[in-house]
């Protein structure tokens, strides 16, 4: 595609994130938002009229010079509506979990290699800023929590909380732990819903990293933290106030080498502060920018596509075969929880 030239762009399914997808997909330089679909036509026609763009009752009204499309529906939808849109050689952003089940996943997968057009899977939180200063640090974890609490609330109820939240986290520590999966553990079960509402696993790796997630939408505080212990350092990661602290070894001191005598000198009372203070740790809060973690992963996906499918190799993007190594892995938590079921 020269570059000068617009990519024509639609989004399928404009309810409360897809309205978003499609203001900002509007936004990203080198795209041109050609019309917006939805099912209910007051929904569709709403956001078109406010974007200035056609709205469409169904994804085979859309134009034929439509080159992408994000993809926004509920989960239980997304095989249905994203094949026909591979085989017509359009390239795709389909909202995680990828689809409802790993069969539907893998026969996507395959499509979309097949027409050779791009299929990205949109994990956002790798476009985090708290995620991207943790790229930079080169920290190699031996251990790692993250714990990702919600509301209640009576959206995305067609799949459960591991395909709905803990699958974010799946996806994170997969590439974090730098190892093959070795073993998983996993319990939890529905508290108000027919699908699990709240779930605990432990992934264990090849190189004996092991990693703890839990999730929950039944929680009365939201919490999207995760915490990285390596050899030397400590990094706590804070998703929803994008905040990251660092801890690491001061230059000199030995791990372990504490003594009680070293202890003697210490002010009983004291602060981690005045703790830290003696020389035995530096800290660190990391600086992040403010960008807009879905007006990143939408820029990610158009340039994507325009460049030929170059930049889905961008450390960043989640692409088809990655979305669907996190699904086989939610699967598999969820089988768990299955046959461990409470009651």
């Amino acid at each position: 595609m020269a570059s000068a030239e617009r990519l024509p762009v639609a989004v399928i399914g404009v309810g409360h994130l897809g309205r978003h997808h499609a203001r900002l997909l509007g936004q990203v330089p080198g795209a041109e938002l050609v019309g917006v679909v939805d099912s209910r036509p007051e929904q569709a026609q709403a956001v078109a009229k406010d974007l200035g763009v056609p709205a469409f009752a169904s994804a085979d009204e859309l134009p034929r010079h439509v080159r992408a499309v994000s993809v926004a529906v509920p989960t239980s939808l997304h095989h249905a509506v994203v094949c026909p849109l591979l085989e017509r050689g359009i390239s795709v952003l389909v909202e995680k979990p990828m689809a409802a089940t790993l069969e539907e996943a893998r026969g996507m997968a395959a499509l979309a290699a097949d027409r050779g057009v791009l299929l990205q899977v949109g994990h956002i939180e790798r476009f985090n800023p708290a995620l991207a200063v943790l790229s930079r640090l080169h920290v190699q974890p031996r251990f790692i929590e993250a714990q990702r609490l919600a509301p209640f609330t009576y959206r995305a109820l067609d799949v459960s909380v591991i395909m709905d939240l803990m699958i974010h986290d799946i996806d994170i520590v997969l590439d974090l732990a730098g190892a093959p999966l070795a073993d998983v553990q996993a319990t939890g079960g529905p508290v108000l819903g027919k699908h699990v509402d709240i779930c605990s696993a432990r992934l264990t790796f090849a190189n004996g990293c092991v990693a703890n997630l839990v999730a929950s939408r039944v929680s009365f505080e939201p919490s999207r933290r995760t915490r990285i212990f390596g050899a030397d350092a400590y990094v706590s990661l804070d998703f929803s106030t994008r905040r990251a602290f660092l801890v690491r070894k001061a230059a000199g001191f030995v791990p372990g080498s504490l003594s009680p005598a070293d202890a003697a000198r210490i002010p009983p009372k004291a602060s981690f502060k005045e703790f830290i203070a003696q020389g035995l740790l530096d800290t660190e809060e990391l600086v992040m920018d403010e960008a807009n973690a879905l007006q990143q992963e939408l820029t990610a996906f158009v340039e994507a596509v325009r460049s030929g499918h170059g930049a889905v190799a961008r450390p960043r993007v989640a692409s088809a075969e990655e979305g669907l190594r996190a699904m086989e892995v939610a699967t598999r938590i969820s089988e768990l929880v299955a046959a461990h079921r409470w009651t």
